[in-house]
């Protein structure tokens, strides 16, 4: 599964001068009729909006009295662009700047879920029983819920050109979660729009770092009706990572990286900026393209990656590889390179069921303190004596 993050600054403030142009406006008319008033007062609440959000950047939510001001955040190369929403219970009136934002009316009841990466928001928070579709289970981990497909009480409902709008109808969805870029055309979305579906697009991939990624849980939270319970976890979470990160930022000793593997001429390799590039920094590494300023996956020839990582000491992530065979069945001159050799080739596939389904790619969205310890322990096994791979596992 390959992810993509992009970022680039996602604070946007709303009509700043507008409180005080409000105010003047007050004084200078104040024997206005209360209609007129009642038009005025609500762009005073519009600069009240505070925002819960602090490491992502795909996704902003501002808190008003009586709803939510959600704004999802597409960056990518030199282009940004927003959507934005009204999260509201369904009587709530909202102010007219905001009137023409898509709405939608929480908490949400019935949801359908087209990416199993997002499966552990729900158990996280609490929200399991507001899931009421699947794309498909073939990428599931967790065994409750692919038995819940199974058995029938989680329907599938298929993903792209297959998804069986009339089934959502049927089974009275409310909202449908996916993933990709918030503001890309898609077909489907459009349909699901004009049944009156809205479709909400999550772009964790563009996130800079680990808890960016997790902190996007707190959006599923808005939506089902659990922001409390969930910010208190996401909170001890983010102590683990911080403690751990207080442990790796003495390191000297800062060993060299490489990851992924060649496929049909080219070889995708983190962004300097990326979160997997921001991850191995954390853990006390030196990734080999940390001075690119990208985001995104870099496209380079097998050439460029051979000279340049030959004599790396490390090996992350090299695809779906269980094995150094495997490798090598990618090519051949792999096996020249220094962490090849020396045997210190680790994968994130420890943890699969089924063939296809990478928890990895599941509960690791909300365990970046785990990734961040597994990390720790390849690169720097004294520092974390107890500690045990979780997500990740040796080739031999």
């Amino acid at each position: 599964m390959a992810n993509i993050n992009n970022s680039v600054s996602y604070f946007f403030k709303l009509f700043p001068g507008g409180l005080f142009i409000s105010l003047l406006f007050l004084c200078a008319c104040s024997n206005r009729n209360e209609q007129r008033k009642m038009d005025v007062e609500p762009a005073q609440t519009v600069s009240e909006g505070k925002s819960s959000i602090e490491y992502a950047i795909g996704f902003d939510i501002s808190h008003y009295d009586d709803y939510k001001i959600l704004r999802l955040f597409s960056h990518y190369n030199e282009s940004s662009d927003t959507l934005n929403y009204v999260l509201k219970s369904k009587e709530v009136e909202i102010a007219p700047q905001f009137r023409d934002y898509r709405q939608i009316i929480t908490p949400v009841k019935k949801i359908a879920l087209l990416h199993s990466s997002y499966l552990p928001f729900f158990n996280f928070c609490g929200a399991i029983d507001q899931l009421s579709a699947i794309s498909e289970a073939k990428y599931i981990y967790d065994d409750d819920i692919y038995s819940k497909v199974q058995n029938g009480e989680l329907p599938e409902v298929g993903y792209g050109e297959s998804l069986d709008r009339e089934k959502l109808l049927s089974l009275g969805i409310e909202l449908v979660v996916t993933v990709g870029f918030p503001n890309a055309p898609n077909k489907s979305s459009q349909l699901l729009e004009e049944l009156g579906i809205p479709v909400l697009v999550f772009s964790d991939w563009q996130e800079t770092n680990l808890l960016g990624r997790m902190e996007w849980v707190k959006l599923l939270a808005e939506l089902t009706g659990n922001e409390e319970s969930v910010d208190i976890r996401f909170k001890a979470i983010e102590k683990q990572y911080h403690e751990l990160l207080s442990i790796s930022k003495e390191i000297k000793n800062k060993p060299t990286i490489i990851t992924n593997l060649p496929f049909k001429g080219s070889w995708y390799v983190p962004g300097g900026n990326s979160y997997v590039s921001n991850l191995l920094d954390d853990a006390g590494a030196t990734y080999l393209w940390s001075d690119d300023k990208g985001t995104g996956g870099i496209q380079l020839d097998f050439e460029s990656v051979y000279a340049k990582g030959i004599n790396a000491e490390y090996w992350i992530s090299p695809d779906f590889a269980q094995s150094k065979s495997d490798i090598l069945d990618k090519d051949e001159r792999l096996a020249d390179f220094n962490s090849f050799k020396r045997g210190k080739i680790f994968n994130n596939n420890k943890r699969v069921s089924r063939g296809t389904a990478n928890d990895y790619w599941e509960s690791g969205i909300i365990n970046p303190h785990i990734i961040l310890a597994d990390m720790i322990k390849i690169l720097h096994p004294e520092l974390l004596p107890d500690h045990q791979l979780f997500y990740y596992h040796q080739l031999y």
